[in-house]
């Protein structure tokens, strides 16, 4: 059956924004997990393996850390989608989606909260397992109630309004994702307001990169114990990175010195200051707890307005059975479209892979290049990541008035060839000419017009796609869409990390990872010759990308 609607005079914006809490809420929890939880676990993992010298030559921390970040990924394939159609077909007084949100966020929150508390045990290989099963459960919790959250606004929103609305759940899930960059900062002051003074050290001044208090020297260095006769002075830049960074301990692969000791990789260690008691991993627990205290607040928010509005749930009453007549999936060699066609939908959706392996690899490395490479705290870093997060989303409108003026391929072709360029200035001025000053006026710069760059490639994409397909089969090259993208963010991060890993955990390298995916990406999508719309093509594909982007 189909839903019932309610044809008013215009969109209901308090109760579309009241809604959006639930997204911003999702949004907050994935923007602060993606920031920490790579920082956090190279920590314990370097830990864990001595810098990696324990483990095989083909596998590295950054290799681990990075595939750690796809299980959500994994599980919003394999969950999400099997939680949304089971919401359909849920009968309760709170509605459809409503009982997977209320029962599955609190428990999400917790298993939240238990991530850096799980960093604290101090026997290393359990804390890893008890974090990697904490992990779990959060992914597998919030695949549960993610897809319910979204499905929230078709269901309150007549579908001639859900152009309108669905703008306004993406300003709260922007609004929820640059809470979770700020949330470090909040966390710190809120802690330090509290009194709580051990805490607020730690958060705030020379600590490894779990917290631990260190012994500083008279200019605020961390004092370091230097071991199998390492001379210092010969390793200068090496050394002077480590002393800035959060990283506790130094290691050399390949590297032999001249006293024996139980790890010869091993050849620096800081100090932690005793004297201020026992060393307390601390540093990220209140950061992740005030974060999942805005989204439970989020959730009651919505609860009050559910219980308060569940009279105009259009879907409340409406069964969503299995219906015969459901769309069959479709080979791309069975589609009646011309083979020309057919060469551009599989040259775009190589191009898509490619260039979605680049931007799925920054998110779980930024945090982690900065700590090493500008020797900036994720809690600071993350403000670094908000400006990219805001120039792509002032971006928006006018990347898309772009694809209808100069065509939707040519701007994808300026956003690479933009994004490409800066990436590319950004190693030359870092890597070969290496002057500090140059290298952070660069990186701002290609924050900023990175930002724009990937809005023009992201708003162009799907109409792009859906174009070749035509009207008729918008179901069907959705689902190619997502194919393609979802299989980059689960093998860019990994292949990131395996390129990380080969030279010896150098986060620079992301960069230049990053930098040939596009340029291989804008290689292919030169040869797409399809899916530019017509003028009386601009409704309904815009209807179509509203609807995949619930």
């Amino acid at each position: 059956m189909g839903k019932k609607e309610k044809k008013g005079n215009g969109l209901n914006y308090k109760q579309t924004f009241l809604i959006g809490f639930g997204f911003m809420g999702c949004m907050l929890l994935w923007s602060v997990y993606n920031s920490y939880v790579p920082v956090i676990f190279r920590a314990k993992l370097t830990e864990l393996t001595d810098g990696g010298a324990k483990l095989p030559a083909f596998l590295s921390v950054a290799l681990f850390v990075n595939a750690i970040m796809t299980i959500d990924n994994i599980f919003g394939v394999i969950f999400q989608p099997y939680f949304g159609k089971r919401s359909d077909r849920t009968h309760s007084k709170w509605g459809k989606r409503m009982p997977y949100i209320i029962i599955c966020l609190p428990i999400c929150a917790a298993f939240f909260c238990l991530i850096p508390v799980a960093a604290t045990v101090k026997a290393t290989a359990l804390s890893v397992v008890l974090m990697m099963t904490v992990i779990i459960f959060f992914n597998f919790t919030m695949s549960i109630w993610r897809s319910p959250v979204v499905s929230l606004m078709p269901d309150f929103t007549p579908s001639h309004l859900q152009s309108d609305a669905n703008a306004v759940i993406n300003i709260m899930g922007g609004v929820g994702q640059m809470i979770g960059f700020v949330v470090g900062t909040i966390a710190t002051t809120l802690v330090g307001l509290l009194g709580f003074t051990a805490v607020h050290d730690a958060l705030k001044a020379k600590t490894n990169s779990l917290g631990q208090i260190l012994a500083v020297n008279a200019d605020g260095s961390p004092v370091v114990n230097y071991l199998n006769g390492f001379d210092p002075s010969q390793y200068k830049d090496h050394v002077d990175n480590f002393i800035a960074s959060g990283r506790d301990k130094l290691f050399f692969d390949g590297t032999s010195f001249s006293s024996a000791g139980t790890d010869s990789q091993l050849v620096a260690q800081k100090v932690v200051d005793m004297s201020k008691g026992t060393p307390q991993y601390v540093n990220y627990t209140p950061i992740f707890v005030v974060a999942a205290v805005i989204t439970v607040l989020c959730l009651v928010i919505l609860t009050i307005f559910y219980k308060k509005n569940k009279a105009n749930d259009l879907s409340a009453d409406v069964y969503m059975e299995e219906s015969g007549d459901k769309p069959k999936k479709i080979k791309i060699k069975d589609l009646p479209i011309s083979k020309e066609e057919r060469t551009s939908l599989i040259t775009m959706l190589a191009a898509l892979f490619l260039i979605n392996n680049a931007t799925e690899a920054i998110v779980p490395n930024f945090t982690n290049f900065a700590l090493d490479t500008l020797n900036v705290k994720p809690i600071y870093s993350t403000l670094m990541m908000a400006v990219f997060a805001v120039s792509l989303a002032a971006f928006g409108i006018p990347a898309g008035a772009m694809g209808r003026k100069l065509g939707r391929k040519k701007t994808i072709i300026i956003g690479l060839t933009v994004i490409v360029v800066m990436f590319g200035i950004y190693l030359l001025v870092s890597q070969v000419i290496n002057n500090r000053m140059f290298t952070w006026i660069v990186l701002w710069i290609a924050l900023v017009v990175g930002g724009a760059a990937v809005g023009c490639i992201n708003i162009n994409t799907l109409p792009l796609v859906l174009a070749i397909g035509g009207r008729d089969y918008v179901g069907t090259f959705t689902g190619y869409y997502y194919t393609a993208t979802f299989s980059a963010a689960i093998t860019g991060p990994i292949l990131c990390g395996a390129l990380i890993g080969l030279f010896k955990e150098d986060y620079n390298y992301m960069f230049l990872f990053c930098a040939i995916f596009f340029a291989l990406g804008l290689a292919v999508i030169t040869r797409v010759k399809h899916g530019e719309s017509k003028p009386e093509d601009e409704e309904w594909l815009k209807e179509a990308v509203e609807a995949a982007d619930d």
